[in-house]
């Protein structure tokens, strides 16, 4: 038996005119089956795509559901009680300072204020009893005048020194556009524990 030659095997003659050959037996094909076979079998064709997307879409609705059911029973599920009951409010009142460390807190916001370059020449206090709450809020106004960076340190340093120290409001003025300085009214407000909620 004659062996055969590797590189005869490999060797595929393809015929030069293969489009116009295959266009020809797909015109063959038709004209012998007819028109309604080739509609048929498109139209199989295009039954088994619409299968094939059918199933996708089955496929992802299942995933979905399986999703909204697991959403469902996360947001059905019982809520653990938030710690803010007694032990968090007695948390924030062993967080203020107590009542007789107002002058100490207020030698540190007029420590801030010349650390900022801002020199308080007046300052008005009031104390505001908030209800039966166990603390009190004591109302601190400081009319300035000086450059608005060194204001904006100074809000900021004393909000960052004094914890229970917040800021209420503040008013800017400045006389002529061009000038350096503002005019600001700042009111703060310090927390403290009434006298009665000593600890």
């Amino acid at each position: 038996m004659a062996a055969i030659k590797t590189s005869e095997v490999l060797k595929l003659k393809i015929a030069p005119n293969l489009p116009r050959r295959l266009a020809w037996e797909a015109r063959r094909t038709i004209r012998l089956t007819g028109t309604g076979a080739v509609a048929g079998i498109g139209c199989a064709l295009l039954a088994l795509l619409a299968q094939w997307h059918a199933t996708q879409l089955d496929q992802q609705r299942t995933a979905l559901a399986a999703q909204l059911d697991i959403a469902a029973r996360t947001a059905a599920a019982p809520k653990a009680p938030v710690a803010t009951t007694a032990s968090g409010v007695a948390a924030f009142f062993d967080h203020l300072p107590a009542h007789d460390a107002i002058p100490d807190q207020l030698k540190e916001l007029v420590r801030v204020a010349q650390q900022s370059n801002i020199a308080l020449a007046k300052a008005e206090y009031k104390p505001e009893q908030d209800g039966n709450a166990g603390f009190l809020r004591y109302q601190i106004t400081l009319p300035v005048k000086a450059d608005f960076a060194n204001v904006q340190s100074f809000l900021i340093t004393a909000l960052q020194t004094l914890p229970t120290l917040t800021l209420e409001s503040v008013a800017f003025k400045r006389e002529q556009i061009e000038a350096g300085e503002v005019e600001a009214r700042i009111q703060f407000v310090l927390l403290v524990r009434r006298q009665e909620e000593r600890r």
